[in-house]
């Protein structure tokens, strides 16, 4: 799934995985500060599940690199990105690509299905659904969100299934990780087991008069420019190849990036 324009013809549903989900990542946290309970940025990766001790085993208890594998070359599987919309208390209440929704029906208890084409104000009616009785300080906090989720290998993590890490960062690591998986399917003709490097790193802002640092995540191959250059070539020429075979067979090993990198 992608978020259409607002003249999008809708997508199919995503396919389920075969896969089972191991565990969530995740760059915040929750902290209290004046006695509330907030969400809090950080500068490496929390691990979320029963399985988050095993990878800590393996890249210790500060990680800020993590190499991966993408399963699956479909976006909707692997590097989804969709539209949500939450109550006040956190609980999803709905979701879609801009053209078809998916609202939960409490009467039915599920999500039922509509667009935009049957209802065109559906996302204001949601928001204003949601917003009713609240007071003013709370209703703004209602509204629909992008929400980008990237599915995902660890490598050296002896466990068949997945890892998931989602983002609402839209003015930063949404764009970053959508468009950098796109143009790497489309400079290689696949990312299916090709090995990249996942990465987390607080920058400052830049913009005049202010002041605060955010966390970036970013998706980096792990292969020369001179590799990709030659695997996209030899795709090209063998559009069916199996490009991670391909990487493995020319004695490619996954770069290393130093510490300061």
């Amino acid at each position: 799934m992608r978020i259409q324009s607002e003249k999008g013809t809708g997508q199919p549903a995503s396919p389920a995985s075969a896969l089972t989900e191991l565990g969530r990542i995740a760059v915040g946290e929750k902290v209290e500060r004046s006695g509330q309970v907030v969400p809090s940025s950080i500068d490496s990766f929390r691990i979320r599940g029963d399985y988050a001790e095993t990878v800590h085993k393996v890249y210790g208890e500060t990680i800020t690199e993590l190499p991966i594998l993408f399963y699956s070359d479909q976006e909707e599987m692997v590097c989804n990105e969709r539209l949500e919309i939450r109550t006040i208390d956190g609980k999803l209440f709905g979701y879609g690509d801009n053209h078809t929704f998916h609202i939960w029906n409490d009467e039915l208890k599920k999500y039922a299905v509509t667009t935009t084409d049957r209802r065109p104000q559906i996302r204001d009616e949601t928001v204003a659904f949601l917003q009713k009785n609240l007071p003013p300080a709370k209703a703004k906090l209602i509204k629909w969100l992008p929400v980008l989720t990237l599915r995902f290998v660890i490598r050296d993590i002896p466990l068949l299934g997945y890892w998931q890490f989602s983002t609402r960062a839209v003015q930063t690591t949404i764009p970053n990780l959508r468009n950098k998986f796109d143009e790497y399917k489309k400079l290689f003709g696949s990312v299916q087991y090709l090995p990249f490097l996942l990465k987390v790193k607080k920058v400052k802002t830049n913009k005049p008069g202010m002041i605060y640092q955010y966390p970036i995540v970013d998706l980096v191959p792990q292969f020369s420019f001179e590799t990709a250059h030659r695997l996209a070539r030899y795709l090209r020429e063998n559009p069916n190849a199996d490009a991670g075979r391909w990487l493995r067979e020319q004695g490619e090993k996954p770069e290393q990036l130093s510490p300061g990198e």
